[in-house]
């Protein structure tokens, strides 16, 4: 995955639909797409990991999209990844069933690639910002393609953290983390994969800089050892700042 492709949008769909053109100008735009021609093929995807956002054609007959929401939406591992509806119908009644099957966006198409992304990205923020994250005073021990690295932790969620770097590590890489947390005797031991590099941006100077990285697993009790620590931390008013 290239640096700029910063969103994994999985479409159900017609595949013939979403042209390996399509899907340039998508990348282009930050958004990698995996295209799913029925709730099988999509499940597939989901269970690799790395979906961000789904986004489901209610005018497709290959698949029953309000089902398929309502289906995705009761599963405990998937019912926190966004579900998109979009339809050339602009009926109250589509809109109504697309929201009422458990859609967090009904899209009217068509609508211009920029601003559809626009709305996505809107989306995925409004998300994240009901993840509880925390700034903490510690250092993370990091291993990655056969080398090893300590460097400060920006903030903290249950979904994974932001390490405080000007070095760039690639989308997808795989690594070893290690880190103490206040008031844990223990430190928490995880798997992870670099979802995101935040690079300096002098129109927003006091943005933090670093690495994102997603939580992949956990090694003994620290999963829970760290699900403790912020449910116990959870008054903080702090938002969720970077995607991960």
């Amino acid at each position: 995955m290239s640096a700029n492709a910063t969103i994994r949008l999985l479409s159900i769909d017609d595949r013939t639909v979403t042209t390996d053109l399509d899907r340039a100008g998508y990348r282009k735009m930050g958004v990698l797409v995996k295209a799913a021609a029925n709730y099988e093929e999509a499940r597939n995807y989901l269970d690799k990991g790395n979906i961000d956002i789904i986004v489901i054609n209610m005018d497709y007959a290959g698949v029953d999209a309000a089902q398929a929401t309502m289906h995705l939406k009761s599963q405990s591992e998937y019912d926190l990844v966004p579900i998109v509806l979009t339809s050339v119908q602009t009926s109250a009644a589509i809109r109504n069933l697309a929201l009422s099957a458990g859609a967090d966006l009904f899209v009217e198409q068509p609508l211009p690639r920029s601003y559809f992304i626009e709305k996505l990205k809107g989306l995925l923020e409004q998300q994240t910002r009901s993840t509880s994250r925390f700034e903490i005073q510690s250092d993370v021990q990091i291993e990655f393609n056969d080398q090893s690295r300590s460097w400060p932790l920006g903030d903290l969620s249950s979904s994974g953290l932001l390490l405080s770097t000007d070095e760039n590590i690639e989308d997808g890489t795989k690594v070893v983390l290690k880190f103490n947390l206040p008031g844990v005797n223990q430190p928490i031991k995880a798997s992870g994969e670099v979802v995101r590099t935040i690079e300096f941006n002098k129109n927003h100077p006091d943005r933090p800089t670093g690495v994102g990285i997603r939580f992949v697993g956990f090694t003994g009790d620290s999963e829970n050892r760290l699900a403790k620590f912020i449910a116990i931390n959870n008054d903080t008013d702090n938002q969720m700042r970077f995607y991960l």
